[in-house]
């Protein structure tokens, strides 16, 4: 089974945002998923381009509220 991982990053500024979400992003394994929560519509930008660059995929985006869920699925990587 598949784990998920969950991260608000409502009300968190720039770019600490990001760095969290490149550390949290990083730290899984191939598979495992990372359930992100964001309002600022800049913030969701620049996560789908952090992860179009990557082996990782959006597999889920849905807005949630006044902001927007993203489902992201950790791909293959060098050390994993």
């Amino acid at each position: 089974m598949l784990s998920t991982s969950q991260l608000d990053l409502t009300g968190i500024s720039w770019p600490v945002c990001l760095l969290k979400f490149k550390q949290n992003l990083l730290a899984l394994r191939t598979g495992q998923r990372l359930e992100v929560l964001v309002q600022d519509p800049d913030v969701a930008d620049h996560i789908v381009m952090i992860v179009n660059r990557s082996e990782d995929r959006v597999i889920d985006r849905q807005l949630d509220g006044e902001g927007l869920r993203f489902c992201i699925q950790k791909g293959k990587s060098a050390d994993h």
